[in-house]
């Protein structure tokens, strides 16, 4: 009935519930990742800043020393977290707003000392806006551990998936859109995981039927079945009030 097309790197979410709607679950990513050589000695640092898994796992795989067990940890977001717990650290704190003006907010709630030196680990698409913003109340510096690359090989399997009415097409990041339309025409069934995403959508001359109200496949996957649910009910309706019409009714 319904194709969803998955263009983030990884997928960490089963969406259950879309299967169980019959809808059809395709992964195509459009970017990947790489580490950066970047080598770093965590103990120079007291707190670590870490925006998404991928921060974590390439900082982790650039580390010089053991992490000693004064270091703390500020996640954005569970998964970020979740991420950290794998290499058996636990965050300090989880931020749960994941927008650059919101997390400079939330940091600054936090109250730390302000002599405290801080690292801010991020990709090399990071945009400097919360760097800047933290820079001026704390003691901060930014590494760059990975960086993102466009998928530039055509999938006729997208191709053919996009011919069909009720294929969507799911993006994670203004990077996987930016990749995708340079090879595909994601028609105007296009699916943002968050206002972000979708301004850069925006900025490109395409709307977003739907914007994530929480950034994470489990947000984008309600905001799927909320959409569908309404769109089910109102061609229900307009069938019942056509069925009516011929009746007589």
């Amino acid at each position: 009935m319904y194709n969803i097309i998955l263009t983030g790197e990884e997928i960490d979410f089963n969406f259950s519930e879309l299967k169980s709607m019959g809808v059809d679950i395709y992964h195509y990513p459009m970017i990947s990742t790489s580490k950066i050589i970047n080598s770093i000695n965590p103990n120079n640092f007291e707190y670590v800043i870490f925006t998404s898994k991928n921060g974590v796992k390439y900082f982790m795989n650039n580390l010089t020393a053991k992490i000693d067990d004064s270091l703390g940890f500020i996640c954005i977001g569970r998964k970020t977290a979740d991420k950290l717990a794998k290499y058996n650290f636990q965050a300090d704190y989880i931020l749960k707003r994941n927008y650059s003006r919101f997390m400079c907010e939330d940091i600054r709630a936090l109250d730390l000392k302000t002599e405290s030196k801080m690292l801010l680990a991020q990709g090399n698409l990071a945009k400097k806006d919360l760097f800047d913003c933290l820079s001026k109340f704390i003691n901060i510096e930014q590494g760059i551990f990975y960086e993102t690359s466009l998928i530039d090989q055509v999938n006729h399997e997208i191709k053919n998936l996009l011919e069909h009415e009720n294929t969507f097409t799911v993006f994670t990041s203004p990077s996987t859109f930016e990749s995708f339309i340079d090879k595909y025409n994601p028609n105007d069934k296009i699916i943002s995981i968050g206002n972000t995403t979708t301004e850069y959508i925006e900025g490109r001359g395409y709307k977003p039927l739907v914007t994530a109200k929480m950034q994470s496949y489990e947000g984008i996957s309600n905001s799927i079945i909320n959409f569908l649910n309404k769109n089910l009910n109102y061609e229900i309706c307009l069938l019942y009030t056509s069925d009516a019409a011929d009746e007589g009714l």
